[in-house]
This record gives structure tokens, C-alpha cells and sequence, in this order.
């Protein structure tokens, strides 16, 4: 995950690839995290980056999850 990738490529992504991507950037933000903790990270802005990026990433996956999904009718 050395570059942000932009939603319309997340979006091309298939899931496994996707999944993997996750994973990564989960792990990375915990390093950074306790890196910061730890006062050995002083990019605290990048820390932000990278949890958007997982965000968007996260986003990502529902989308194509739920767009692959049958919809289910509403309860009322």
C-alpha cells in the first residue's frame, strides 16, 4: 500500500485483491499507531492518511458486496 489508490481504482479491484489490500492497511495503521504512542512516529499526519485510505477501502468492499448481494425486500 506504498500509493493511495483513487476509488475508481478500488472500485476495479476484484475482492480477494481487495480483502488483501484491508488487511495491510489495518496492519500498517496499527503499526503507525503504536508507533505514535511510542513517540518513534512523528508523521502523525500520515497516520490520518492512511485511515482514510482504509476507509475508502472499506467502502469499497460494501459497495461491491452489496452490489453483488440480491436485494432483500424492506421490513415494515
Amino acid at each position: 500500500m506504498a500509493t493511495q489508490l483513487s476509488m475508481d481504482e478500488l472500485r476495479n479491484m476484484n475482492l480477494t485483491d481487495l480483502r488483501r489490500e484491508i488487511r495491510e492497511g489495518s496492519t500498517l495503521l496499527a503499526k503507525l499507531r503504536l508507533g505514535i504512542k511510542m513517540k518513534k512516529e512523528k508523521d502523525t499526519a500520515r497516520y490520518r492518511r492512511e485511515k482514510r485510505q482504509l476507509a475508502r477501502m472499506q467502502t469499497a468492499l460494501t459497495q461491491k458486496c452489496s452490489a453483488d448481494a440480491p436485494h432483500s425486500p424492506a421490513i415494515s
